[in-house]
């Protein structure tokens, strides 16, 4: 008799694996998108406390890296109000051509120019601005451009002196204080300058993200200077990026970097000052200090002005710094500075 029953359906032996195949993407698909998930309420809550919108940087093969022109932004300590201009230099617009009754000076240096934690009308730039238009009155007017970029080093400074500020056509140029790396500048191998390059784009990626701020440059800031000083030494004897050269005379380039901007300075008519603002290590024991000898020796070759704010510092000491900062001033610091620069640029500008 036949078995007229329907049979049950046969399950393909296939079906198992890609049942279990299916449920494993639908899991990691539901994992990923709760992870990222996560990271964006982080990163939101991490801007809206604060953190991130840190200064840009844009690779420059002359060099090395500049700030990005045409952002606002924040600084990363004490979060203080930035803005870059079209030029690329921190403050208000300007013209390329110097304006007719104006007096333009350059001030050129490191993240201590640049205002590290201060508001440009607290920076040294800032304020001499003020007190020499206080002084000159509607008889002239005058733009002190703040071309500070942090963590540059003299040869830095001297082609970007060369490569754009001599466009800017200043009266006078102030040399700041800089990072004491001893071969970055345009003379390097363009191998090297392509790797270091990619080194500056990753590291704006990073900074891009609040996220990132928080954890590695606030959470975690002993191991990012520990990390970071391998590429930015202070110690010119540290730098790791060319050991060879630290053998012979590291301060020698920089040295050569000081009196070449001052040497191009006066061959196109620009006086040029020299300033130094040393850190509290330096205050307790001047006798290492190679950079004021650099530009003494600068200073007594070419005839220009010297500002040393060691005498003006040191009766405050840390007063006049940033807190637990051996480097950067704060606004009374800062003042003595710009007072100082007033008084030796008083001088300059009286016919």
């Amino acid at each position: 008799m036949p078995d007229d029953t329907p049979s049950s359906p046969s399950r393909s032996p296939a079906a198992g694996p890609r049942s279990r195949l299916k449920g494993w993407v639908q899991n990691l698909a539901l994992m990923v998108g709760t992870f990222t998930l996560c990271c964006l309420v982080l990163e939101a809550a991490l801007r809206i406390a604060g953190y991130g919108n840190l200064e840009i940087y844009q690779a420059d093969p002359q060099v090395l890296w500049k700030l990005k022109p045409d952002q606002d932004c924040y600084t990363k300590v004490d979060r203080k109000p930035v803005h870059v201009n079209s030029h690329g230099t921190r403050g208000p617009e300007f013209q390329t051509a110097k304006p007719p009754n104006t007096i333009r000076i350059l001030s050129l240096g490191d993240s201590k120019t640049f205002g590290w934690g201060l508001t440009e009308a607290e920076s040294y730039s800032g304020l001499t601005e003020k007190l020499l238009q206080q002084h000159l009155g509607n008889r002239k007017n005058v733009e002190v451009i703040n071309a500070g970029v942090n963590a540059w080093s003299y040869a830095q400074m001297h082609t970007w002196f060369r490569v754009y500020g001599l466009n800017y056509q200043p009266d006078l140029v102030v040399l700041g204080d800089a990072n004491l790396w001893t071969q970055f500048s345009d003379e390097n191998s363009p191998e090297f300058v392509k790797a270091f390059m990619r080194r500056v784009w990753l590291k704006n990626l990073l900074r891009r993200f609040a996220t990132y701020h928080y954890i590695v440059e606030y959470k975690l800031s002993q191991v990012y200077a520990t990390t970071r000083a391998r590429f930015i030494p202070v110690d010119p004897n540290r730098d790791t990026l060319f050991k060879e050269e630290q053998a012979k005379d590291p301060d020698a380039f920089f040295r050569k970097h000081i009196a070449g901007l001052c040497s191009l300075a006066l061959s196109n008519r620009i006086r040029p000052v020299l300033l130094h603002m040393p850190t509290t290590r330096q205050l307790q024991t001047p006798d290492s200090n190679n950079v004021i000898n650099a530009k003494l020796l600068v200073s007594r070759q070419l005839g220009v002005p010297l500002i040393d704010m060691t005498a003006d510092l040191k009766p405050q000491g840390t007063n006049l710094f940033l807190p637990a900062d051996e480097v950067h001033l704060n606004v009374p610091g800062n003042q003595l500075v710009a007072q100082r620069l007033f008084a030796t640029l008083t001088n300059l500008l009286t016919p």
